[in-house]
């Protein structure tokens, strides 16, 4: 990803210039652009390339014209409608726009790892500190610690770094510093739900929240299990999924066997998560029922470890 700072339209005339002179290049932009800002970046490339425009706000069933020959697609919207995208963007040249104080999804591809591409561009006119980065990232290192260890796959500790030095230098190192395979399960979770984005501290707390106690009922042998016939009804796909994972002993064994070190790690992240929700404004008690009820939907149709949180009915389906 090439970081550039300074006058947005200069930036995406030089780019343009640079790196797709004279092809298709496509603005998807949403209701928070004016007119006069859509104005000023055809003004600034109708020269050097063939323009067009989509409204993700209101046109979103023209989205496939970005397949007809398009070189090159600027993003110019919200962090809540870049998520609410949902296509391959490796083989275009993609510019992004920072409007907002989020820079974490730009970052990521369609398997939430993040991308090493030398072909993109993220354009910041201010400073940028994606707070909500810092949650993501407390979460995901466990959720990735637990996954590798349920998965037989290499895992350690690592590092629970201080919000205090915090920049946007380091929002941006932090990124890059992540391992290829590392997964951003929390973003997935917020396309799946449509949650907007402001809310994924509380996201990351409800989650590890439910790790938290899941690990701890295994060990303790106190595992409730959902009413599954009720939960699935005719749903008979979901019944023998439910009725895999509920005899599934290896992974109870495996918590079992690393409960020490994977409850350790589990109350290390959710401490650091748990400290730092003061600085989000959105956290209260009616964001999280608002939140943990399109949750839970999503947690009881997904595969893999997230299911087991509504299988067990951590959150009291």
């Amino acid at each position: 990803m090439n970081i550039l700072n300074g006058d947005y339209f200069l930036n995406i005339l030089q780019i343009v210039e640079a790196k797709c002179k004279y092809q298709k290049v496509m603005l998807l932009y949403d209701d928070t652009i004016t007119n006069f800002e859509i104005s000023s970046i055809y003004n600034s490339i109708k020269d050097n390339s063939i323009f067009n425009k989509i409204s993700v706000t209101r046109e979103k069933n023209k989205l496939n014209e970005i397949y007809n020959g398009y070189r090159c697609i600027i993003y110019f919207c919200s962090i809540d409608s870049f998520l609410s995208l949902d296509f391959d963007k490796s083989e275009f040249i993609n510019i992004y726009f920072v409007i907002d104080n989020a820079i974490l999804p730009y970052f990521l591809n369609t398997k939430y790892n993040v991308m090493n591409t030398s072909t993109d561009y993220l354009l910041m006119k201010n400073q940028v500190v994606d707070i909500e980065l810092i949650f993501s990232l407390f979460f995901n290192k466990f959720y990735n610690y637990l996954k590798n260890i349920l998965c037989f796959q290499t895992h350690q500790f690592d590092e629970i770094f201080d919000i205090q030095k915090l920049s946007q230098t380091k929002s941006l190192d932090l990124i890059k510093e992540v391992d290829k395979n590392f997964e951003f399960v929390d973003i997935q979770i917020l396309k799946a739900c449509e949650i907007e984005y402001k809310f994924l501290p509380i996201v990351d707390y409800l989650v590890i929240t439910g790790f938290s106690l899941l690990i701890k009922s295994i060990r303790n042998q106190t595992l409730s299990m959902v009413d599954v016939y009720k939960s699935a009804k005719e749903n008979y796909a979901l019944v023998d999924k439910f009725y895999a994972m509920a005899t599934n002993e290896m992974f109870a064994n495996l918590i079992n066997l690393n409960f020490n070190c994977i409850n350790t790690f589990c109350d290390k992240c959710r401490n650091a998560i748990l400290d730092r929700l003061s600085i989000c404004d959105e956290f209260s008690e009616q964001n999280i029922k608002k939140i943990l009820s399109k949750m839970k939907d999503y947690l009881k149709n997904t595969n893999g470890i997230l299911s087991y949180l509504y299988l067990y009915d951590v959150f009291g389906i």
